[in-house]
């Protein structure tokens, strides 16, 4: 099961947030949940937090761009 059909199966807690860090072509690279959004925030390096409606069309976005990717090198 990959983590996009996770997000959208289970619900998780309303203050739940996730970073996401990407390639160098701008697709997800890497995705971490944060236990304790509030402290993060403090922090001088923070990133973007995401709930997880955000979270989901970011994924569904970047598994769209990957197909379309792969779909174009196949072309070739």
């Amino acid at each position: 099961m990959s983590y996009l059909t996770h997000l959208k199966r289970n619900k998780h807690h309303y203050q739940s947030r996730w970073i996401v860090k990407y390639d160098e072509k701008d697709l997800v690279r890497e995705v971490k949940l944060i236990y304790s959004p509030e402290e993060y925030r403090k922090s001088s390096r923070s990133r973007k937090l995401n709930t997880q409606e955000g979270l989901i069309k970011i994924l569904e976005n970047d598994k769209e761009r990957r197909n379309t990717t792969l779909l174009h090198r196949e072309e070739l």
